[in-house]
């Protein structure tokens, strides 16, 4: 088979590039009302093929050879627009879409000729915007949303074998996701009950098109978040028949489909399936995660007014823990006695409707969101310490209208309701040792009503400024003092030659999670009092577009914390600090007495792949701290003072080489109460932190080095992308945080986590 398997890839490598004509279709949309944009002027830049777009929007251009291209657009009485790194198949068209602005609206000076860049009007400071190939292709991202935003400025990961967000300064439990339009609760599998984080994305890439990420300062449009938000916009379906990709990747096995529906309808479908259980049980460890997930999308043009967009996303993990055998490692017996077993089901639908009307467009959108989780460990004296089998459940009705008037002042409204439950069965041990005094156990539901409404408009001030300001109004019904109001405003000036300045802030809130909600001593609520958490937040910098494809930013932002849950049983303990590891948050009874500060500067340079190179350098200079009850602030979980990402990659023809370079400086960690921890060992086989030298201990320096090699391959009717990921290329040892032991080995009861070693993938997709 291994010979079969190395004749096969030297067949693929050396093969002959069949030569034929590809296309490239899209839409031209105005980018304030969604309406078509007639008799555009559509150009592929390296070949000089052109087509104009119809009465609809639609156009179709057939170019020449496959490969990386650059498409433009011109319009009169619009600002021109370049989509780079568009890569063109013989197995199918490529779907662009461009949403232009008017001129009348346009900042002199702040593009050099069409850009590459596009910059929200509502949200320009704090926002990136990033393509399909962008997420698709980052060495070592695994193809998963998450670990690409790693990247971009202001956002740092937790340990390597997860994909936490942890967005500047804010815990893992801050973000909010949204998929064409529809929020999703988590796009993770074996995802943090009460946080957001998880092992690996479940987000096909293959389905996106664009996404768009706020790392701080968004709109009123986007609530019950306090650190970012996560907009993915999904592609439509082929026109052309039924076109299909199975991948092979370092994590997973993966089939996607898609195709038309009738003239004016397509679909998409993906089915994943993950072989790291097979790669754990080879590497002799005592975990087996498995995992399914599904997801697709239905879109139907109804009618030159209306469209209808039906969504779906779910996932099936199972986690199992095979007992080490006589002989094993020391470290195989720790990791079977401290990791609980994590078992869970997710999935969300929705339909999103959205009509043209005079001025702008209403999109009405339903969903519902269920996500099971059972959490369960038995305990090494053979009495359970925890067990936690919980069902969340989201039902959403959102309105949304977006207007623009004859003299240019543009407007969003909208209304969102929502009914959200859990039925809960928890049952926490009291440990020798740990901050409980007494077994915590109940078996009961919550039910909560959220209502949200924002108001919003941007007028222009002059011809070089831009001011954007809003207002958001939340009530949770279950909370004893439930409602809050979020004003919030943005501007941007433009200095002239691709020069601007920006700034956006406001007040943020987000609503306890569902399982702290659901505590009950006796049946009686024990968490109804606490308060949406809050933070304050600014963010201001400046910008300079170079040219067509290249631009440099800086930003400076503060975020200041109120009302933050802290443990009841140690009020030392902020909720804040917590969510990064596997398991559940915040079900125990708390209180919201505790404050936090996130502050730091951010530069970014990045550059599109315009002719064969593309770059992205961030660097990132911060301070998070939290505090709790009768104690100042103090470095938090998520507190690293330096971070520095340098992703790029450079093509020659069908190859594409690409290196990201990580380097980080150390990550407050509190270190473990040897005491208790002996007292808790014994029985959970985990330490119990030492809550009164809370960030006192830091990791060492953080460098890693991953490398990614790409080959694509034409042929008539179909493609093949092969590609090598190598992850830590140097091999060099990165502590990640510190975990209590009892191997001999360390004699201080210290054992380092190490992140991901040496990590060699060969992967391949199949496009035909």
């Amino acid at each position: 088979m291994r010979r079969i398997l190395l004749l096969l890839s030297m067949w693929l490598v050396t093969a002959p590039v069949s030569a034929q004509s590809v296309t490239v279709r899209g839409r031209v949309l105005d980018a304030s009302s969604l309406r078509p944009i007639q008799a555009a002027t559509l150009t592929v830049v390296e070949s000089g093929a052109q087509a104009l777009s119809d009465q609809s929007g639609r156009f179709l251009i057939t170019s020449g050879d496959p490969g990386s291209v650059s498409v433009r657009v011109d319009v009169l009485g619009y600002e021109s627009a370049l989509e780079t790194d568009v890569i063109l198949r013989t197995s199918r068209s490529t779907y662009v879409e461009f949403r232009l602005e008017r001129k009348a609206l346009e900042l002199e000076g702040i593009v050099v000729g069409a850009p590459a860049f596009r910059v929200l009007e509502a949200a320009p400071v704090s926002t990136q915007l990033l393509s399909n190939q962008e997420l698709r292709r980052t060495p070592g991202g695994l193809q998963d949303v998450s670990r690409t935003l790693l990247s971009l400025p202001g956002v740092l990961g937790g340990v390597d074998n997860r994909n936490d967000l942890l967005v500047r300064g804010g815990g893992p439990g801050e973000n909010a996701y949204y998929i064409d339009g529809i929020r999703i609760p988590q796009i993770n599998h074996f995802a943090t009950q009460g946080a957001s984080g998880g092992a690996l994305g479940l987000v096909n890439v293959d389905f996106i098109r664009e996404t768009e990420f706020f790392a701080g300062a968004f709109p009123v449009r986007y609530g019950d978040a306090l650190s970012s938000v996560l907009s993915i916009e999904n592609r439509p379906g082929s026109p052309e028949g039924v076109q299909g990709d199975f991948t092979l990747g370092a994590t997973e096995a993966a089939l996607t489909l898609d195709g038309p529906a009738g003239d004016n309808s397509n679909w998409l479908f993906s089915v994943r399936r993950s072989y790291l259980q097979f790669l754990f049980e080879a590497l002799g460890l005592p975990i087996r995660p498995d995992y399914w997930d599904t997801q697709f999308r239905f879109e139907s043009q109804i009618s030159d007014r209306d469209r209808l967009v039906l969504v779906g996303i779910g996932a099936l993990d199972n986690f199992d823990i095979v007992p080490p055998a006589i002989g094993d490692e020391f470290e195989n017996f720790e990791i079977a006695s401290r990791v609980i077993d994590n078992d869970q089901k997710s999935f969300t639908a929705g339909a999103s409707w959205r009509r043209l009307i005079e001025g702008g467009f209403v999109t009405t959108s339903v969903s519902q969101s269920r996500s099971h989780f059972s959490f369960e460990d038995p305990g090494d004296d053979g009495i359970p310490v925890l067990a936690n089998d919980s069902e969340e459940l989201d039902t959403r009705l959102t309105v949304q209208g977006d207007f623009e008037s004859r003299s240019g002042l543009t407007m969003a409204v909208g209304l969102d309701a929502s009914r959200s439950s859990v039925e809960a069965s928890v049952f926490q041990r009291a440990i020798p040792g740990g901050a409980l005094t007494e077994d915590l156990a109940w078996d009961e539901g919550v039910v909560l009503h959220k209502l949200s409404a924002f108001a919003q408009t941007t007028v222009d001030i002059g011809s070089r400024v831009k001011l954007t300001g809003g207002l958001r109004a939340d009530e949770v019904s279950t909370l004893d003092d439930g409602f809050e109001l979020s004003p919030r405003g943005s501007v941007l000036i433009d200095l002239g030659s691709g020069v601007t300045a920006q700034a956006g802030g406001g007040l943020y809130h987000q609503a306890p999670s569902l399982i702290a909600l659901s505590v009950k001593d006796n049946g009686r609520p024990l968490n109804l009092s606490l308060r949406q958490q809050r933070n304050v937040q600014v963010a201001s910098g400046v910008s300079w577009t170079v040219n067509q494809g290249f631009r440099l930013s800086a930003e400076a932002f503060w975020k200041e914390y109120s009302r933050v849950p802290l443990l009841v049983s140690d009020p030392r303990v902020s909720v804040s600090n917590l969510g990064g590891d596997y398991g559940f948050v915040g079900a125990e009874p708390l209180m919201d007495d505790g404050t936090g500060r996130a502050r730091g500067l951010e530069i970014f340079a990045q550059q599109k792949l315009l002719q064969n190179a593309y770059f992205l350098g961030a660097y990132t200079l911060s301070w998070s701290e939290f505090a709790g009850m009768g104690g100042g602030l103090r470095p938090s979980a998520w507190d690293r003072r330096h971070a520095l990402d340098l992703t790029g990659g450079y093509r020659v023809g069908s190859w594409e080489f690409g290196s990201k370079l990580r380097v980080l400086s150390g990550l407050a960690t509190t270190p473990w109460d040897i005491v208790a921890s002996e007292q808790s060992y014994a029985i959970t086989g985990r330490g119990v932190p030492d809550w009164a030298r809370l960030g006192e201990v830091r990791t060492p320096g953080y460098v890693r080095l991953d490398a990614r090699i790409e080959r694509r391959l034409d042929f008539s009717a179909w493609n093949a992308v092969l590609f090598l990921d190598v992850q830590n290329v140097l091999n060099r040892e990165n502590s990640v945080g510190f975990a209590y032991t009892e191997d001999p080995a360390f004699e201080n009861r210290i054992r380092p986590i190490d992140g991901s070693g040496l990590l060699p993938t060969f992967g391949f997709s199949i496009e035909f």
